[in-house]
Protein backbone atom coordinates (compact mmCIF):
# COMPACT_ATOMS: atom_id res chain seq x y z
CA UNK A 1 0.00 0.00 0.00
CA UNK A 2 1.60 3.78 -1.27
CA UNK A 3 1.38 5.38 2.25
CA UNK A 4 2.08 8.78 -0.20
CA UNK A 5 -1.18 7.88 -2.05
CA UNK A 6 -3.35 10.21 -1.42
CA UNK A 7 -7.52 10.19 -1.35
CA UNK A 8 -10.21 12.56 -2.01
CA UNK A 9 -13.45 11.84 0.21
CA UNK A 10 -16.64 13.61 0.11
CA UNK A 11 -19.28 14.31 2.55
CA UNK A 12 -21.58 11.23 2.70
CA UNK A 13 -25.15 12.58 1.05
CA UNK A 14 -28.52 12.40 3.25
CA UNK A 15 -29.81 9.57 3.60
CA UNK A 16 -32.82 8.00 1.64
CA UNK A 17 -34.99 8.21 4.54
CA UNK A 18 -33.87 11.96 5.05
CA UNK A 19 -37.01 14.21 5.63
CA UNK A 20 -37.73 17.84 4.26
CA UNK A 21 -38.77 20.62 6.49
CA UNK A 22 -42.67 20.51 6.33
CA UNK A 23 -44.65 23.31 5.27
CA UNK A 24 -45.17 24.19 8.40
CA UNK A 25 -41.74 24.19 9.39
CA UNK A 26 -40.39 28.06 10.08
CA UNK A 27 -36.71 29.26 9.38
CA UNK A 28 -35.07 30.34 12.16
CA UNK A 29 -35.11 34.55 12.35
CA UNK A 30 -32.49 36.77 11.63
CA UNK A 31 -31.49 36.95 15.19
CA UNK A 32 -30.86 33.64 16.14
CA UNK A 33 -27.97 32.32 18.25
CA UNK A 34 -24.78 31.61 17.18
CA UNK A 35 -23.94 28.39 16.73
CA UNK A 36 -21.51 26.72 19.22
CA UNK A 37 -18.17 25.84 18.73
CA UNK A 38 -19.09 22.26 18.32
CA UNK A 39 -21.12 22.82 15.85
CA UNK A 40 -18.81 25.22 14.20
CA UNK A 41 -15.95 22.28 13.93
CA UNK A 42 -18.72 19.77 12.49
CA UNK A 43 -19.46 22.40 9.69
CA UNK A 44 -15.55 22.46 8.76
CA UNK A 45 -14.74 20.03 5.93
CA UNK A 46 -12.17 17.35 6.86
CA UNK A 47 -8.38 18.71 5.83
CA UNK A 48 -6.43 16.56 3.10
CA UNK A 49 -4.19 15.45 5.48
CA UNK A 50 -6.00 14.21 7.90
CA UNK A 51 -8.23 12.07 5.30
CA UNK A 52 -5.08 10.64 4.28
CA UNK A 53 -4.13 10.07 8.32
CA UNK A 54 -7.78 7.90 8.51
CA UNK A 55 -7.09 6.04 5.55
CA UNK A 56 -3.56 4.95 6.74
CA UNK A 57 -4.91 4.35 10.17
CA UNK A 58 -7.65 2.43 8.99
CA UNK A 59 -6.19 0.60 6.30
CA UNK A 60 -2.95 -0.80 9.06
CA UNK A 61 -6.04 -1.72 11.45
CA UNK A 62 -8.11 -3.75 9.16
CA UNK A 63 -5.20 -5.50 7.32
CA UNK A 64 -4.19 -6.89 10.63
CA UNK A 65 -7.35 -9.09 10.41
CA UNK A 66 -9.14 -6.90 12.95
CA UNK A 67 -12.00 -5.94 11.40
CA UNK A 68 -14.59 -7.36 14.15
CA UNK A 69 -12.61 -6.44 16.93
CA UNK A 70 -12.18 -2.58 15.81
CA UNK A 71 -14.87 0.36 16.19
CA UNK A 72 -15.16 3.31 14.76
CA UNK A 73 -14.06 5.21 18.04
CA UNK A 74 -11.14 2.96 17.76
CA UNK A 75 -10.33 4.15 14.74
CA UNK A 76 -11.18 7.85 15.41
CA UNK A 77 -8.68 7.89 18.51
CA UNK A 78 -6.00 6.47 16.95
CA UNK A 79 -6.48 8.59 13.82
CA UNK A 80 -7.15 12.09 15.89
CA UNK A 81 -10.77 12.85 14.66
CA UNK A 82 -13.81 12.37 16.41
CA UNK A 83 -16.29 9.59 15.98
CA UNK A 84 -19.17 11.82 14.82
CA UNK A 85 -16.69 13.20 11.87
CA UNK A 86 -15.95 9.59 10.68
CA UNK A 87 -20.15 8.92 10.94
CA UNK A 88 -20.46 12.06 9.40
CA UNK A 89 -18.27 11.24 6.25
CA UNK A 90 -18.82 7.42 6.02
CA UNK A 91 -22.12 6.46 7.94
CA UNK A 92 -20.69 3.07 8.94
CA UNK A 93 -17.23 0.84 8.78
CA UNK A 94 -18.22 -0.84 6.01
CA UNK A 95 -18.14 2.37 4.31
CA UNK A 96 -14.90 3.39 5.42
CA UNK A 97 -12.94 0.67 4.88
CA UNK A 98 -14.62 0.24 1.52
CA UNK A 99 -13.66 4.34 0.75
CA UNK A 100 -10.08 4.19 1.83
CA UNK A 101 -9.16 0.70 -0.40
CA UNK A 102 -11.20 1.81 -3.42
CA UNK A 103 -8.27 4.19 -4.68
CA UNK A 104 -6.18 0.63 -5.07
CA UNK A 105 -8.94 -0.95 -6.75
CA UNK A 106 -9.68 1.90 -9.46
CA UNK A 107 -5.43 1.11 -10.05
CA UNK A 108 -6.24 -2.57 -10.27
CA UNK A 109 -8.82 -1.94 -12.95
CA UNK A 110 -6.64 0.91 -14.75
CA UNK A 111 -3.73 -1.68 -14.66
CA UNK A 112 -5.70 -4.81 -16.03
CA UNK A 113 -6.95 -2.58 -19.07
CA UNK A 114 -3.40 -1.24 -19.68
CA UNK A 115 -2.33 -4.80 -20.29
CA UNK A 116 -5.68 -5.97 -22.15
CA UNK A 117 -5.55 -3.26 -24.18
CA UNK A 118 -1.91 -4.31 -25.24
CA UNK A 119 -2.67 -7.93 -25.68
CA UNK A 120 -3.98 -9.49 -28.77
CA UNK A 121 -7.38 -11.26 -28.94
CA UNK A 122 -6.41 -14.45 -28.64
CA UNK A 123 -8.41 -15.82 -25.17
CA UNK A 124 -5.46 -17.69 -24.05
CA UNK A 125 -3.33 -14.76 -23.93
CA UNK A 126 -5.19 -12.47 -22.57
CA UNK A 127 -6.46 -14.67 -19.69
CA UNK A 128 -2.38 -14.68 -19.12
CA UNK A 129 -2.94 -11.29 -19.02
CA UNK A 130 -5.34 -11.04 -16.47
CA UNK A 131 -3.91 -13.14 -14.11
CA UNK A 132 -0.74 -11.65 -14.54
CA UNK A 133 -1.57 -8.58 -13.69
CA UNK A 134 -3.83 -9.25 -10.68
CA UNK A 135 -1.57 -11.69 -8.92
CA UNK A 136 1.06 -9.12 -9.54
CA UNK A 137 -0.97 -6.21 -8.31
CA UNK A 138 -1.86 -7.98 -5.04
CA UNK A 139 1.51 -9.43 -4.25
CA UNK A 140 2.56 -5.64 -4.49
CA UNK A 141 -0.27 -4.14 -2.48
CA UNK A 142 0.08 -6.89 0.01
CA UNK A 143 -2.09 -4.41 2.83
CA UNK A 144 -4.64 -4.73 -0.04
CA UNK A 145 -4.57 -8.44 -0.39
CA UNK A 146 -5.14 -8.72 3.64
CA UNK A 147 -8.23 -6.85 3.72
CA UNK A 148 -9.82 -8.05 0.74
CA UNK A 149 -9.16 -11.71 1.22
CA UNK A 150 -8.37 -11.64 4.84
CA UNK A 151 -10.03 -9.43 6.94
CA UNK A 152 -12.98 -8.83 4.79
CA UNK A 153 -15.89 -11.83 5.42
CA UNK A 154 -16.11 -14.20 2.15
CA UNK A 155 -20.34 -12.85 1.80
CA UNK A 156 -19.60 -9.57 2.14
CA UNK A 157 -16.76 -9.53 -0.62
CA UNK A 158 -18.61 -12.26 -2.90
CA UNK A 159 -22.69 -10.30 -2.02
CA UNK A 160 -21.87 -6.54 -1.23
CA UNK A 161 -22.35 -4.33 -4.36
CA UNK A 162 -19.15 -2.05 -2.54
CA UNK A 163 -16.96 -5.20 -2.63
CA UNK A 164 -17.70 -6.28 -5.93
CA UNK A 165 -15.53 -5.73 -8.65
CA UNK A 166 -17.72 -5.13 -11.61
CA UNK A 167 -15.33 -4.22 -13.97
CA UNK A 168 -12.70 -7.35 -13.10
CA UNK A 169 -15.97 -9.60 -13.21
CA UNK A 170 -17.30 -9.26 -16.35
CA UNK A 171 -13.77 -8.99 -18.36
CA UNK A 172 -13.20 -12.07 -16.99
CA UNK A 173 -16.25 -14.03 -17.86
CA UNK A 174 -15.81 -12.17 -21.25
CA UNK A 175 -12.51 -13.64 -22.04
CA UNK A 176 -13.87 -16.94 -20.31
CA UNK A 177 -17.36 -16.72 -23.37
CA UNK A 178 -14.69 -15.97 -25.70
CA UNK A 179 -12.44 -19.05 -25.48
CA UNK A 180 -15.05 -21.22 -25.58
CA UNK A 181 -15.82 -19.37 -29.54
CA UNK A 182 -12.45 -19.41 -30.41
CA UNK A 183 -12.29 -23.57 -28.82
CA UNK A 184 -9.58 -22.79 -26.34
CA UNK A 185 -10.90 -22.78 -23.18
CA UNK A 186 -13.29 -26.01 -22.16
CA UNK A 187 -16.78 -25.84 -22.78
CA UNK A 188 -17.80 -28.84 -21.01
CA UNK A 189 -19.34 -26.51 -18.29
CA UNK A 190 -20.37 -23.51 -18.21
CA UNK A 191 -18.37 -19.91 -17.96
CA UNK A 192 -19.91 -19.32 -14.37
CA UNK A 193 -18.32 -22.45 -13.06
CA UNK A 194 -15.36 -21.42 -14.65
CA UNK A 195 -14.92 -18.19 -13.45
CA UNK A 196 -16.01 -19.14 -9.59
CA UNK A 197 -13.54 -22.25 -9.92
CA UNK A 198 -10.77 -19.83 -10.92
CA UNK A 199 -11.74 -16.67 -8.29
CA UNK A 200 -12.26 -19.35 -5.56
CA UNK A 201 -8.50 -20.61 -6.50
CA UNK A 202 -7.15 -17.38 -6.30
CA UNK A 203 -8.19 -16.66 -2.95
CA UNK A 204 -6.94 -19.59 -1.50
CA UNK A 205 -3.61 -18.93 -3.11
CA UNK A 206 -3.44 -15.49 -1.30
CA UNK A 207 -4.30 -16.15 1.49
CA UNK A 208 -1.41 -18.86 1.46
CA UNK A 209 1.02 -16.26 0.02
CA UNK A 210 0.01 -14.15 2.62
CA UNK A 211 0.63 -16.06 5.44
CA UNK A 212 4.31 -16.55 3.91
CA UNK A 213 7.13 -14.14 3.89
CA UNK A 214 6.59 -11.32 1.16
CA UNK A 215 7.21 -13.09 -2.62
CA UNK A 216 10.86 -11.50 -3.98
CA UNK A 217 10.37 -12.56 -7.80
CA UNK A 218 6.89 -11.75 -8.24
CA UNK A 219 6.86 -12.07 -12.23
CA UNK A 220 8.45 -15.88 -11.47
CA UNK A 221 5.27 -16.54 -9.21
CA UNK A 222 3.07 -14.93 -11.61
CA UNK A 223 4.28 -17.68 -14.43
CA UNK A 224 4.32 -20.25 -11.55
CA UNK A 225 0.69 -19.52 -11.11
CA UNK A 226 -0.52 -19.14 -14.75
CA UNK A 227 1.28 -22.68 -14.98
CA UNK A 228 -0.91 -24.00 -12.42
CA UNK A 229 -4.36 -22.49 -13.46
CA UNK A 230 -4.85 -23.01 -17.03
CA UNK A 231 -4.65 -26.72 -17.24
CA UNK A 232 -8.09 -26.00 -15.46
CA UNK A 233 -9.49 -24.45 -18.22
CA UNK A 234 -7.68 -25.15 -21.27
CA UNK A 235 -9.63 -27.05 -23.88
Amino acid sequence: MNASQTVTFTKKEPSADHKEPSAGHQEPSANRQEPTSSERQDRRNISPATLETLRNTVIELFSQGLFHKVGIRDIAKQAGVGPQTIYKYFGNKDELIFACIAPEFEELEKQVRRSLAATSNNALERLDSYIATTTRFYLQHRQLAEIVFMTTPVRQRMADPMFTQHYLIKELEWILKEGQRQNVIRSDVSTTDLHDTLQGTFAQYMVRKLLQPPVRNIDAECERLIRLLKPLLQA
